[in-house]
């Protein structure tokens, strides 16, 4: 592991392209291999049969994938979503001996959250569009390791010079990305576990959809609404990607007046919209399309209302079925994934299971 002493010797190398290197390095690693994504329901399982007190099938596909990942065939990662639900578990020893699993599977390595994919996808389709030729592939970008789960942060303002600090930024950044989820469980413990409760995102999700129930008339119609809805944080991110982009070419851009900034976000928001109504970009920004079908799917079933869970697990699928090979889950969002009508498992090409016999034939196969 370099030191800070090391770092010094490479001041041109910013954190940030530090960080992507690291993050490029992991993912043509981790390409090698099929990712498995494990709902929280899995991880409980195994980790159950992990103390032999599991069920017989339970037993046997933790041993298949421990075969898989040692064999380099398989790995089993998570995201921010499996962090989270983790951290709510209330008996320390069970937090644990599940962390120590997470670690064992997953090589260490998550997906980057949320907000990060969104942002890295949005780029990646503006460079592609732009007529670069020479990009990674948008699955080399979206992992870390879990250390950076919930996102990365650097030390800042320190008392040292620029040069220096940026040095103490890598080196702290290579210690991290070493750092195992057990190592961060305990040292979190039950100080700021993040308690994460969805249930008043909800109740608002289904005033608005009560609200406005009587204007849905198709699928189509939901499903463009959530677009849209989504969009509405990609704006800003768009505009400051096309600022980075002129830059990297040698154009110096004004910062524009805040009227020109809403003017130019609204243009993004219609050419992403756009882009995803016509089916355009439902592989390039994957992340929006996935929620908004998941969510307009909801919708538009006028007999069901939002849960509080029912967010925790739209985001366990838009990680899982737009980077993953499969993906273990409950019944009701398999069904709901797997609808005619959206069938988000065959655009992504993402094997779906709820049953361990399904899941254990799925492991077996590989």
């Amino acid at each position: 592991m370099p030191t800070i002493a090391e770092h010094m010797l490479s001041p041109g190398v910013t954190i940030d392209e530090h960080v992507r290197r690291s993050q490029i390095s992991l993912g043509q690693a981790l390409a090698k291999r099929r990712a498995i994504y494990l709902d929280t329901k899995y991880w409980i399982l195994l980790r159950t049969a992990d103390r032999n007190s599991g069920s017989a099938k339970a037993v046997e596909l933790l041993g298949l994938l421990r075969k898989g990942v040692a064999a380099g065939i398989l790995f089993c990662p998570v995201s921010e979503s499996v962090f989270v639900e983790l951290m709510k578990q209330s008996d320390p020893a069970s937090r644990l001996m599940t962390a120590t699993l997470i670690d064992e599977l997953s090589l260490g390595a998550t997906l980057v959250e949320q907000d990060t994919r969104l942002a890295t996808e949005i780029a990646h389709f503006m460079y592609s569009n732009s007529g670069r030729n020479n990009l990674h592939p948008l699955e080399h970008l979206v992992w870390c390791k879990l250390s950076y789960v919930l996102g990365f942060l650097h030390p800042t303002k320190t008392a040292f010079d620029p040069a220096t600090e940026v040095a103490i930024q890598k080196a702290f950044f290579d210690h991290m990305w070493t750092v195992s989820l057990r190592k961060m469980v305990t040292t979190i413990g039950d100080g700021d576990v993040p308690r994460t409760d969805m249930s008043d995102i909800a109740t608002m999700l289904n005033a608005g959809v009560a609200a406005n129930a009587d204007e849905l008339r198709s699928f189509e119609q939901a499903y463009s609404a959530e677009v849209r809805g989504i969009i509405d944080l990609a704006g800003g991110t768009a505009i400051d990607i096309v600022a980075f982009m002129a830059l990297e070419s040698g154009v110096a851009s004004g910062e524009p007046s805040p009227e020109q900034r809403r003017t130019i976000e609204n243009q993004f928001k219609n050419l992403f919209a756009i882009a995803l109504e016509r089916d355009r970009a439902q592989d390039a920004l994957r992340t929006m399309h996935i929620l908004a079908s998941l969510h307009a799917s909801l919708r538009w079933n006028k007999r069901r209302k939002f849960r509080g869970n029912d967010l925790f697990d739209f985001n366990h699928a838009a990680a899982a079925l737009a980077y993953c090979d499969a993906f273990f889950t409950e019944r009701s969002l398999r069904t709901m994934v797997t609808q005619q009508h959206i069938a988000l498992d065959k655009l992504y090409g993402c094997h779906v299971a709820a049953e361990i016999d399904e899941a254990t034939a799925y492991v077996r196969d590989l």
